[in-house]
């Protein structure tokens, strides 16, 4: 593993330079934003980039791939492709478990492995680090590396990085929203990204079924701990009725923090028999990575109890006995995983 900085990114890109980038599962703005954008600079400089994730593009995020240039990772179609590329690299996560079914091909490939992130803690597996803490999302960081680059921003760039940006600020209203975030938002801007269309595009095309899953979703919240803990659930059957299976559920555990007391939100969403995806997310001093550090990978099995009990330990007052998840240790978790075993780990290949 070495630290790296945008020169030491840009020194793997030359000319006929196979690349594959990727995101983690269920893919946000600020991962899919981040690989569409660092793909034009790439392709800019001569490499050859295809980018696989594991899941489809969300439909709501389909206009930053209006060509269908982001494929849906397949193993006959795709394992050759890794396993023979110069550079692979990993955008907006370092865990390569949430490369799921995707995991095993990277590992065997002997491309340099880069990861670029936001979040503490990253994965040692990775050769390459280009990991900003004080970064806002990843979109930052590919725009600092377009800066190194001298490249200018088109309007489809600009748009794509503006879309990174305003997904993991919650549109600039998230404590990571900075001054450095709001000169690159009129930078981007500038550059042709609209904020009237890209919030059409995120926070105004849900369909008639999201909106009647999100109503009882919240209808049936738990409100714990005198209102500073949330439990939502949503139940796979619940999904499969409102056909809602694309849609980001993003906005229904924010939307559950808008409580005045609330300081932590938590999500169990069921994908599969004894498979759960837990989401957390929280206002003030919870640290919910390290909460889900304590959390994942576990068993489904009694998941929603460990998890609520652990958040209602973490909101206790100053003073309480039992210790209390604060923000200050680095985590090294997700914040959002699945509860289920950890499968056994390929040797990587270098």
């Amino acid at each position: 593993m070495a630290v790296a900085d945008e020169a030491a990114f840009l020194a793997e890109v030359r000319p006929d330079r196979r690349f594959v980038l990727t995101t983690h599962v269920h893919p946000d703005g600020d991962g899919i934003g981040s690989e569409v954008a660092l793909r034009r600079l790439l392709v800019a400089r001569g490499a050859e980039v295809r980018i696989v994730n594991r899941d489809r593009v969300p439909p709501m995020l389909g206009y930053l791939d209006p060509e269908g240039l982001v494929e849906t990772y397949d193993a006959t179609a795709h394992d050759a492709a890794i396993e023979a590329a110069d550079a692979i690299v990993m955008l907006d996560n370092s865990d390569p478990q949430r490369l799921e079914d995707m995991e095993r091909p990277i590992r065997r490939s002997r491309a340099v492995k880069v990861c670029i992130d936001h979040h503490p803690d990253p994965d040692p597996f990775w050769d390459l680090h280009l990991v900003h803490l004080d970064a806002a999302c990843t979109g930052v960081i590919v725009h600092r590396i377009f800066e190194a680059a001298g490249h200018a921003l088109d309007a489809e760039t600009a748009t794509a990085l503006y879309t990174a940006l305003s997904s993991d600020t919650g549109r600039f209203r998230f404590g990571n929203t900075s001054a450095e975030g709001f000169r690159l938002a009129a930078a981007l801007v500038d550059a042709g990204a609209s904020p009237a269309q890209v919030y059409a595009r995120l926070g105004e095309s849900f369909s008639a079924g999201f909106l009647r899953l999100f109503g009882e979703v919240l209808a049936s919240m738990e409100v714990r701990a005198d209102g500073r803990l949330v439990v939502l659930r949503v139940p796979a059957a619940l999904v499969a009725r409102h056909a809602a299976q694309g849609e980001d559920l993003a906005e229904v555990i924010n939307f559950a923090l808008r409580l005045a007391p609330s300081r932590l939100a938590v999500l169990f969403r069921e994908l599969a028999p004894q498979v759960t995806k837990v989401s957390l997310r929280s206002k003030g001093e919870v640290d919910v990575n390290r909460l889900a550090r304590h959390e994942a990978p576990r068993r489904a099995r009694g998941a929603r109890r460990r998890v609520s009990r652990r958040g209602s330990r973490a909101l206790r007052p100053a003073g309480a006995r039992g210790p209390a998840l604060r923000r200050g240790a680095r985590p090294r978790a997700r914040r959002s995983g699945r509860s289920r075993p950890r499968p056994p780990r390929a040797p990587a290949r270098r």
